[in-house]
């Protein structure tokens, strides 16, 4: 898991030097604003920090009284946003674009017996349209899995569950809507679909909605 993480952050670094290498040496026609050379591409990075919504039912054959509870999740984002509307010479004002995420996320579910925590990993590649300046729809799966889960095993009803056999790996569908100013500052709201049972002993699907705030600093703009 240290290497998938490690890989994450290469990605980040690599999506920089990228974009940095594909920055004009020399100012061209268009850049007559503020001496400032126009890009076709935007590219953000920044924290984001936020809650979630855990969704899920009972497991078949179990009646622990499954419900929704709520967590919080952070970590970093990259937003690339190509092209420029004719109205301005600046790429961040693009009506496509492309979010990687890498998040922690403790997930929460309530039951009868006790509350069951997820700690997980969430790394979503979204694809957005921005139909105004600072407001997009975006859509595309989120990559996600368990750390660990606590508590170990569940005991209701003269019944043992081993929980700790959870991994929650799934690739959920996520809808969403993103703010964003020009200064940088960003607030999401999406809904993540899931699709893959947490476990061969624990078979629920958890769906979260998810609220996120941050901060994306311009390295190419």
């Amino acid at each position: 898991m240290k290497r998938f993480m490690l890989s994450i952050a290469a990605l980040f670094v690599a999506a920089c030097g990228f974009a940095q290498d594909l920055v004009p040496a020399s100012p061209d026609s268009d850049s007559n604003v503020a001496g400032i050379v126009p890009k076709s591409f935007a590219l953000t990075i920044g924290p984001k920090v936020g809650i979630n919504y855990s969704l899920a039912g009972d497991p078949d054959g179990m009646n622990l009284g499954i419900g929704g509870n709520t967590g919080f999740s952070g970590g970093l984002a990259a937003n690339v946003r190509f092209g420029k509307r004719a109205l301005t010479k600046f790429a961040d004002t693009g009506r496509f674009g492309v979010q990687l995420e890498a998040l922690y996320a403790m997930r929460s579910l309530k039951s009868d017996a006790e509350n069951i925590n997820m700690n997980c990993y969430e790394i979503p590649l979204l694809f957005q349209w921005w139909f105004v300046r600072d407001l997009c729809v975006e859509v595309g799966p989120t990559f996600t899995g368990a750390f660990s889960t606590s508590p170990k095993e569940l005991r209701y009803n003269n019944a043992v569950f081993q929980t700790e056999e959870i991994k929650g790996n799934d690739v959920m569908l996520t809808i969403g809507a993103e703010y964003k100013t020009q200064k940088g500052f960003a607030a999401s709201l999406r809904y993540n679909l899931g699709n893959s049972d947490l476990a061969g002993n624990f078979q629920t699907k958890v769906s979260t909605i998810s609220f996120h705030i941050g901060w994306l600093f311009s390295i190419v703009k």
